[in-house]
């Protein structure tokens, strides 16, 4: 008796257990407007939140008229490598790169009336609209036939929404691009059904019972979409080079270094986000910056030469393959080479103004030097106290190192950190205190007689 009991207990309670197990998060995301570089950082987001709450899918709501390619194969490469369900619900229109996306997922649901296609690719020149040359039109019809190839829907569908060539008996002729409506995307394998709710397509898909997790635009992809926006990106690139240069030539670390690796953090932040930048854009700019460093600290006996025009070049490589993808237009990668070009002319020119105003500081292209006169005087004045002479200032000794500016001195077989006046002095020279800064002394070259 007991054990009729237990059972019929457990039997009462597995659709209890199986409701539970089932019933989890659906995600939705929505693509409403124009695509830009902000939408591909949003679905990335989007599609990974939802994977690590463990929810059983994503559906992508779509109604736009298309945006860039470059943010769209970012979304779509999102999309193809989700770990969960996919589905995409076009509402209303899904053209151009919207295309794409919808093509990517895994299911397509259309509203009534809902319509999908008109996916070739454009560029304005000249304040015209102009298709875009036949090597861009072939690369986009070969994005779109292996997305459709990697969700088993027939490629030739995808490659005629691309370019007007593809000609298919019955649907499409020559020289038209191909737009489907909800009736004809059934008959050619791009439909999973017509539904006129986000309620009724979870009812078909057997999520009725799943929790709905709307995700909404979020502060960091309005960010992201502000801060690569081209004037802001030149903004962000020309305070990053002055600070951080501004940095360098002057002793620790204070608000000019914070103000450029702030800078330079959200242009590369910004730029990874939307899948611009790599680790090679980084790499530019470092060694970028390192031969600018050498010029202006090593190479101080010569002009601005090939070691800090090179350096130039390389940050300005950075700086451009963070700004520009595989699918950017002609037109947008000259304007971004104008920027990262104006950009790097502007800070250099900041950069010099400012150092030359610095009180204790001059810049030359040779490399930098202290201008303000430092005398060995008997007493010198802090904060208003009389300070006695320090027992170093007139020792005599060798540069231990070569001084640009900063070194090592030798006085009488003691060995100390100094300053050099004229900002270079090889190593051996004949060298004497003139000012003792407690952690380091200041030291000019002995002249002959």
């Amino acid at each position: 008796m007991k054990i009729s009991i237990v059972l019929l207990m457990l039997l009462l309670a597995l659709p209890i257990l199986g409701t539970s197990q089932d019933a989890g998060e659906v995600w939705v995301l929505t693509v409403d407007g124009a695509i830009g570089r902000g939408t591909a950082s949003y679905l990335r987001q989007g599609i990974s939140k939802a994977t690590e709450a463990g929810a059983l899918a994503v559906v992508i709501v779509f109604s736009t008229p298309g945006g860039t390619l470059d943010a769209a194969v970012t979304g779509r490469d999102a999309i193809l490598g989700a770990e969960i369900l996919t589905i995409a619900f076009v509402d209303r229109e899904a053209f151009s790169a919207g295309a794409l996306l919808a093509i990517a997922c895994e299911r397509i649901y259309f509203s009534p009336g809902g319509v999908i296609g008109a996916a070739t690719p454009v560029f304005f020149d000249q304040g015209r609209m102009e298709e875009a040359p036949e090597k861009v039109v072939s690369a986009v019809r070969k994005l779109f036939r292996a997305t459709a190839e990697a969700r088993g829907r027939p490629p030739e569908i995808a490659e005629a929404m691309v370019d007007r060539d593809v000609e298919i008996e019955g649907l499409i002729e020559r020289g038209k691009l191909l737009t489907l409506t909800s009736l004809e995307a059934e008959e050619w394998g791009y439909f999973d059904g017509e539904v006129a709710s986000l309620a009724q397509l979870l009812e078909k898909e057997g999520l009725a019972e799943a929790t709905v997790v709307h995700f909404d635009p979020r502060f960091i992809d309005t960010a992201v979409a502000f801060l690569t926006l081209p004037l802001i990106a030149a903004l962000l690139i020309t305070a990053g080079l002055i600070g951080l240069v501004m940095e360098m030539l002057a002793p620790g670390f204070g608000l000019p270094g914070l103000i450029g690796l702030g800078s330079l953090g959200a242009f590369f932040w910004s730029h990874f986000l939307v899948g611009f930048a790599g680790w090679e854009s980084l790499l530019f700019l470092v060694a970028g910056l390192a031969l600018i460093l050498v010029e202006i600290f090593v190479l101080t006996g010569s002009d601005f030469g090939v070691a800090g025009l090179l350096g130039l070049v390389l940050a300005g490589l950075g700086f451009y393959t963070s700004m520009v993808g595989p699918f950017t237009d002609p037109a947008a990668a000259m304007h971004a080479i104008g920027i990262v070009s104006g950009s790097l002319v502007l800070a250099l020119v900041g950069i010099v103004i400012l150092v030359t105003r610095l009180p204790h500081t001059r810049f030359r292209f040779g490399g930098m030097v202290l201008s303000q006169a430092i005398t060995g005087r008997v007493f010198d004045r802090v904060k208003g106290k009389v300070v006695e002479e320090s027992p170093w200032i007139g020792r005599q000794g060798v540069a231990a190192t070569v001084l640009r500016p900063v070194g090592s001195g030798e006085f009488a077989g003691e060995r100390t950190d100094v300053v050099c006046e004229e900002g270079f002095l090889p190593e051996g020279t004949p060298i004497v205190v003139i000012k003792d800064e407690a952690y380091r002394k200041v030291v000019r070259k002995i002249e002959k007689g």
